[in-house]
């Protein structure tokens, strides 16, 4: 049974494009779809100076994606106001600098799979980690690691074993260990400004830490960046149908939370970051949410067109800490067909997380990434990567 690549999954865990407030639900035909098929082709080329394997271009740059959205009312608490407990936390947060600054996580999937007449879900689990040196003669070291593939509930259960208990390859697209090995660990080396850089924003990482702490002067240091990468896109490739190119409003929100995902920053850029994606258009106040692994967190989203359905994408923040806790994507309304290149998704019932990149551990350290005796610390013969 041949299943979806872990690398589709982390793209497909990217918010949605955002439209100007109060777009007509009328007016939103359809999601436009994350990185797939020839879709992945056309991102390919824009994508080439990533220079990594052909996977990892596909998972740096679903942001060129365009995809529709719609604002709707905002819920709970002011937008603008939302994430300023959290953001007060997160600036007081003390840092102890180090050689690398590491986060620690999972990537988690859902979705239904199975014949039409015995359908059944399936939870798909995968360890990430990631080493960013603040040196820029390094590079980043990026890890994935497989873990097994469970059936959702005991009735899915059941309706695996009426299908013959099929071999499930979870994210492993081919049953081959080819990107998440079940069990083991694939290393892969990247540039330390990695995908940041592929966004425009040409700053090393020790310069990420001298990013502005105020959310206005913030928002105007990186739309600064704005004009040199909308300019490159002239050259891009046209589109295939059901893309588009990025806005600015979409392109922002993207690089914000590249920067809160995975990038060294000091503890006042962190908290003027979520006090400014949480003022942006389209933003949603969600309260009280919980992550994919039940942790209670305080919320902001942006929904989006899924087919005929209706999905958000959701970051969540421990407001107590100001750590960030998860980026998910939630069922609003239930499709009845699955997205062009979201397969899986038709059928879940509305509140299914079927994508989430959770975060257990972000921190600075000393203690660079445990590699395999034949595995080179960097780019070394071309290789940029090994099993271990």
């Amino acid at each position: 049974m041949k299943r979806k690549n872990v690398l589709d999954v982390l793209a497909a865990a990217r918010p949605a494009d955002l439209d100007p407030p109060g777009t007509p639900r009328a007016q939103v035909v359809e999601l436009r779809a994350p990185v797939r098929g020839w879709h992945a082709r056309w991102l390919g080329a824009v994508a080439a100076s990533l220079a990594t394997v052909s996977v990892i271009a596909v998972m740096g740059v679903p942001r060129l994606m365009g995809q529709d959205t719609v604002t709707g009312q905002v819920a709970g608490r002011s937008s603008a106001n939302v994430l300023d407990m959290a953001a007060d936390r997160a600036a007081g947060q003390r840092q102890a600098f180090g050689r690398y600054w590491h986060t620690a996580g999972l990537i988690l999937g859902e979705e239904l799979i199975g014949s039409p007449d015995n359908r059944y879900r399936i939870k798909t689990r995968v360890q990430t980690s990631r080493w960013v040196p603040l040196g820029p003669e390094s590079y980043t070291v990026f890890t994935l690691r497989g873990l097994p593939t469970v059936r959702a509930s005991a009735a899915d259960e059941q309706a695996w074993r009426r299908a013959g208990a099929p071999k499930l390859c979870g994210n492993d697209s081919d049953c081959g260990n080819d990107t998440a090995p079940l069990g083991r660990t694939r290393f892969m080396f990247m540039p330390s400004t990695w995908p940041i850089r592929d966004e425009g924003l040409t700053l090393s990482a020790s310069e990420l830490l001298d990013l502005p702490r105020d959310p206005d002067a913030l928002k105007k240091r990186l739309l600064s960046f704005w004009p040199a990468y909308e300019k490159t896109m002239a050259a891009w490739p046209s589109p295939p149908p059901g893309a588009s190119l990025p806005t600015k409003e979409s392109w922002l929100l993207d690089l914000s939370l590249e920067l809160l995902e995975h990038f060294p920053i000091s503890a006042g850029t962190r908290a003027a970051l979520y006090r400014m994606v949480a003022s942006l258009p389209g933003t949603r106040a969600l309260g009280q949410v919980r992550d994919a692994e039940g942790r209670l967190g305080i919320g902001v989203g942006w929904r989006r067109a899924m087919g005929d359905g209706w999905s958000e994408a959701q970051l969540i923040v421990d407001e107590s800490s100001g750590k960030l806790l998860a980026l998910q994507q939630v069922v609003v309304e239930q499709a009845s067909q699955d997205p062009p290149g979201a397969d899986g998704i038709a059928g879940l019932p509305a509140g299914t997380i079927y994508h989430a990149l959770v975060y257990q551990r972000a921190t600075w350290t000393d203690t660079p990434p445990t590699l395999p005796a034949d595995c080179p610390s960097q780019k070394e013969n071309g290789r940029n990567e090994c099993l271990g």
